[in-house]
């Protein structure tokens, strides 16, 4: 992915983060293709590894993704025996979701490739540089939600 470097352009911050966000997405996208899965698969393992068993339509909104597509999505990481989906026995209509084995495994691994990844784009600074961003981006994201 080619972006314009042009100081005009490089003095509006929203521009220099779009930039790195398109950058870093294609970067990672890449990395999670080697899986075949999509970087929003990644999403969905992480979440689930940290709050399975979780009903399909928590899931959704807790990804910020339409119920109607995670349908789909959920169906690719069944597909490759990643994730099962089981009726909820609190609520029949509901499906509730959890991580494999293979669906944890495969998770470590494109952990680890993700970080090389991550690393080709932030590698230009330091440690204490990445967190400093990382903090500010979340303060920034956090001012978001709060204001919506």
């Amino acid at each position: 992915m080619d972006f314009p470097s042009h100081p005009t352009l490089d003095a509006y911050t929203g521009f220099l983060l779009r930039k790195v966000s398109a950058v870093s997405f294609q970067r990672f996208s890449e990395t999670t293709e080697k899986y075949g899965l999509h970087p929003m698969h990644f999403g969905m393992l992480n979440v689930l590894e940290a709050d399975a068993p979780i009903a399909q339509h928590d899931l959704a909104r807790r990804l910020g993704v339409d119920p109607s597509s995670m349908v789909a999505r959920m169906d690719v990481l069944e597909e490759k025996g990643m994730v099962s989906r089981q009726r909820s026995s609190a609520d029949r209509r509901a499906y509730e979701i959890t991580l494999t084995k293979k669906g944890k495994t495969t998770l470590t691994k494109v952990r680890a490739a993700a970080g090389e990844a991550h690393q080709r784009t932030f590698g230009v600074l330091s440690e204490a540089e990445r967190t400093q961003l990382h903090a500010l981006l979340l303060k920034v994201s956090e001012g978001i939600e709060e204001r919506s």
